[in-house]
């Protein structure tokens, strides 16, 4: 009865040695796309070409066409063809993707809750840890990148250079770590949420806020590290610091935090620092934005986007691949622009910032993460 089709999960592609008809030379290509699907069936009346099993049609699947139309799931993965990943893989890619991404905060698998990472990022956070002792973050050297030091709180310092207008004086840092952006914020805010995925990471920065003296060992070579003192910011007393609401969450379920979460509410400033390209679904944390950033608020993001399968699903990546059809190459930072401005927010601000994260005495990781800012109009 009606029509019944079915999307199958290949994307509409051209075949072997395709070529353009110069009669009718925009009817395929432009669906090629990775966003039109396959359909494959038809209706009662049917007939000629349409009635073959070797027809060809595609349609996206994103609104109700026929009320004929049918999903279904194969139980093993399809010999699909599909241009890249992305809009639409088929229901059972997508269950199967589901299955695999476990965003439970008390998954054993969270690399961030190790004892290793934890002293790792408070080297990052407090990096006059060590005064005490006489143990430098950087090894002294000619030319040592001391200017990469201090970025969580360069980070913050930004967001107050951005002046967000003032509402209600409050910030949300998203993804905190072990506290020091979160810190260096209550110096401006009277008010800053923070939260991170890592409970580990959560219990260092209340430990750290109640005036408790953390102390963590600091690689220097091979077996051999040195135990040093938690050392704050200039500033960060602990009037600073109660002013920090610490807590475990998901950057993914911001919308939910918005909507359900109690005394969350809105901010003047939101902060998001080398966390996009370790979320598994990155856009879950866009969307929010609009919800959470008063009008003419500053969100502020710092990201490298180095986007790895381990953390973000390649369906999920805002760029890093090539266009399926002109083969040129999309980058995130172009599409992050597209998606900001949809979601009614203007570019502020553009700057490439630096990071050193020691992992011993000879050895370090040197990041260029790109910092914008973005009002809420």
């Amino acid at each position: 009865i009606g029509n019944n089709w079915e999307w199958t999960e290949d994307h509409f592609n051209p075949l072997k040695n395709f070529e353009v008809h110069h009669v009718y030379d925009d009817f395929s290509t432009p669906c090629f796309d990775g966003k039109h699907s396959m359909i494959v069936g038809g209706s009662f009346m049917s007939t000629g070409d349409e009635a073959s099993v070797f027809a060809r049609f595609h349609f996206r699947p994103h609104f109700l066409q026929h009320s004929g139309f049918r999903l279904v799931a194969s139980e093993e993965d399809a010999p699909a063809t599909q241009l890249f990943p992305g809009s639409f893989s088929g229901q059972a890619a997508a269950r199967d993707e589901a299955e695999e991404v476990d965003l439970s905060p008390s998954s054993e698998d969270n690399v961030y809750e190790s004892d290793d990472l934890l002293a790792m990022y408070l080297g990052l956070h407090f990096p006059l840890s060590g005064s005490k002792e006489n143990v430098n973050p950087i090894m002294q050297h000619e030319h040592a990148p001391t200017h990469g030091l201090r970025f969580p709180q360069r980070v913050a310092e930004l967001v107050r250079k951005l002046e967000p207008e003032t509402t209600n004086n409050r910030a949300l840092d998203v993804g905190c770590a072990v506290g020091g952006s979160s810190f260096e914020l209550a110096k401006s805010f009277e008010h800053v949420e923070a939260f991170d995925f890592s409970s580990n990471f959560v219990e260092a920065a209340k430990r750290i806020q109640s005036g408790e003296e953390l102390s963590f060992r600091i690689p220097v070579e091979g077996e051999i590290s040195e135990e040093v003192s938690v050392v704050n910011e200039p500033g960060v007393d602990s009037e600073v610091m109660k002013r920090v609401n610490f807590f475990q969450g998901d950057a993914c379920a911001l919308s939910e935090y918005a909507n359900t979460k109690e005394g969350f509410g809105t901010f003047d400033a939101v902060m998001l620092s080398n966390l996009l390209c370790r979320l598994p679904d990155p856009m879950a944390a866009l969307n929010a934005m609009p919800k959470i950033v008063n009008k003419g608020g500053v969100v502020v993001m710092v990201t490298p986007f180095t986007w790895l399968e381990e953390f973000t699903p390649k369906s999920k990546w805002l760029g890093g691949f090539h266009d399926p059809v002109s083969q040129e190459p999309l980058y995130s930072k172009d599409n992050l622009k597209q998606i900001m401005e949809s979601l009614g927010f203007e570019k502020i601000h553009e700057e490439q910032m630096p990071l050193v994260i020691r992992e011993h005495q000879r050895k370090y990781q040197y990041i260029l993460s790109e910092a914008t800012g973005w009002r809420r109009m």
